[in-house]
């Protein structure tokens, strides 16, 4: 299992399986693997992201799909829940390695006890153990958020479990079944995550880093994540083509675009060329999906307007897309 085809099965909630247009840390950590020359099994039931507009499940749009995105994540995972679930997955995919980045939704949804939270770690390990005796593991620590940033009684909870899933991993660590700590590589909750709690890509390499530094580290595979963090453009990477037509009544125009993996909310720029306005102008209300096709109101006939749209994922905006232009009726 040290070697460089090991069945690597990563565990986690929507900070882990990601959502529509994301890479996900299991991308990076994958890709981190490959240039290592190693040749990673990810194995797992799931292979899809959650669809963050739509809310639904089964989405294939990942910003890069060329990589082997099996695993046992999704939206909503907690360890209580799947404490009782993983020695089956496990005795099914037979990992050599189980990457876990589980807990915050125990405490943030249910209020999950830190007693309960201790005893439910250790029973997830068990189970993992009695479906595969030799398994390595290693416990994600929970990273910052907006929520820890806001709410102290969940932050003093979130450190507690934080410091429950070191504690636990050194009690239960075994010679034949290792535990290791990946810490939370430095997340920075205002840079690196689109809407205070998921990764936006920087956050994600953040992860993986964390990851890949103690499989480096404690089990030989693979290196540590390159430093420094390369810093990648954040929010929905396809451009929206955007189609403006003028409408039958003066001063209208409708725009129309193609929707882009992700973005929950886009911006519209215009300028009036015929006036020699240099710089685009952003409207001051973001539109959702549902609105497209959407009309523009109060264009000076007989002028020309060049448009751009801007799709944006929470806080992060991506690039614009080509201008069209118009004569306004």
């Amino acid at each position: 299992p040290s070697g460089g085809s090991a069945r690597i099965m990563i565990v986690g909630d929507s900070i882990t399986e990601g959502s529509a247009g994301d890479y996900t840390w299991q991308y990076w950590l994958y890709e981190h693997l490959r240039a290592d020359g190693l040749s990673p099994r990810m194995v797992g039931p799931n292979h899809w992201l959650y669809n963050n507009v739509t809310r639904t499940e089964g989405d294939h749009s990942y910003a890069n799909p060329r990589f082997e995105h099996a695993n046992d994540a999704s939206w909503g995972m907690t360890v209580f829940s799947e404490k009782d679930a993983i020695g089956a997955t496990v005795a099914t995919y037979r990992p050599d390695y189980l990457l876990v980045l589980l807990g915050l939704d125990d405490l943030f949804w249910y209020g999950i006890s830190q007693p309960d939270m201790g005893a439910n770690l250790a029973a997830f390990i068990a189970a993992a153990r009695a479906a595969r005796p030799h398994i390595r593991v290693v416990l994600g620590l929970i990273p910052p958020d907006i929520h820890t940033q806001t709410n102290p009684a969940l932050a003093a909870s979130v450190a507690s479990y934080n410091h429950t899933i070191t504690s636990t991993a050194s009690q239960l660590s075994t010679a034949g079944s290792p535990i290791a700590v990946a810490r939370d590589g430095g997340i920075n909750v205002a840079a690196d995550l689109w809407d205070g709690t998921h990764p936006n890509t920087n956050g994600q390499i953040k992860i993986a880093a964390a990851f890949a530094d103690v499989l480096a580290s404690r089990f030989h595979l693979g290196s540590a994540y390159p430093r420094p963090f390369p810093v990648l453009p954040t929010g929905p990477l396809i451009l929206p083509r955007l189609t403006v037509l003028p409408s039958r009544t003066a001063g209208q125009a409708k725009l129309s675009w193609t929707l882009v993996p992700g973005a929950d909310r886009y911006y519209v720029y215009l300028k009036d060329v015929t006036r020699s306005q240099a710089d685009f102008r952003r409207l001051p209300w973001p539109l959702s999906p549902g609105q497209n096709p959407w009309t523009v109101s109060l264009l000076t006939p007989g002028d020309t307007y060049a448009f751009q749209l801007q799709a944006c994922k929470g806080a992060d905006c991506g690039a614009f897309s080509r201008a069209a232009s118009i004569t306004a009726p």
